[in-house]
């Protein structure tokens, strides 16, 4: 269910606001590299994405691959958590979007903050069962692993809880770390926050539908001017 989650997340359409950008401004994209899991492969060499861009016209400034910073979980045959992440002229961006407000299979990569929030639910349940632990003992657990606490706060899961005596009251404790201490922290029970901030951030849009079934027959199914690689 974890794994559903987070690829829905990924596929949740937005709207794409335009905004006035400078000359010089840049923006990073991604998509995932198309290797699976428990199979063999490299998936799509990155430099092949930059190339794809490029032949659409637009200014490509780096282009890398990088690992994914969320919980994709394991399951095979869904995408590994690899990306190929390029940095590319802002304004060819939009004009490019203006074009294909399909932004060809794209999202925007807004995962490069200082910090990233993990939490661990708080052990209370419906009709004052469970005991509350508290934000203090939970940060021991992170800082005895050597991973540096930078805030805590309570909050909620968001999710709809069964309303049933023994079920889970959704509270959480918070935590804000360094990214790089995400993989401890998870070996140690914790989970990646995703925030609606986040989810508002990277913009991935589904792909442009064909306009008659007769066009979807003639052509390759989801192509487009810049085709999903994965």
């Amino acid at each position: 269910m974890k794994l559903l989650r987070v690829l829905l997340f990924l596929l949740i359409p937005a709207v794409l606001v335009p905004v006035t950008v400078g000359a010089n401004e840049t923006l990073t994209v991604f998509q995932f590299s198309g290797q699976r899991q428990c199979m063999s492969g490299d998936g799509v060499p990155v430099e092949r994405t930059a190339d794809l861009l490029r032949a659409q016209g637009l200014k490509v400034i780096s282009a890398e691959r990088r690992h994914l910073p969320l919980d994709i979980g394991r399951h095979c045959g869904a995408p590994t958590a690899e990306a190929n992440v390029i940095t590319l002229s802002a304004t060819d961006w939009a004009a490019f979007i203006a074009k294909n407000p399909d932004a060809g299979g794209y999202g925007v990569w807004a995962f490069d903050d200082d910090r990233v929030e993990v939490y661990m639910y708080n052990g209370t349940l419906q009709c004052g069962q469970g005991e509350e632990i508290p934000l203090e003992r939970q940060a021991e657990i992170l800082i005895a692993k050597g991973i540096e606490v930078f805030a805590s706060r309570k909050g909620t899961d968001g999710l709809m809880h069964i309303a049933v005596c023994g079920a889970s009251t959704g509270a959480i404790n918070i935590f804000a770390i360094e990214p790089e201490d995400l993989v401890a922290a998870r070996e140690l029970g914790f989970t990646q926050l995703i925030s609606r901030e986040v989810t508002e951030k990277v913009q991935r849009l589904p792909r442009r539908r064909p306009e008659n079934q007769e066009a979807a027959e003639q052509g390759n199914p989801g192509q487009g001017p810049i085709p999903l690689l994965w």
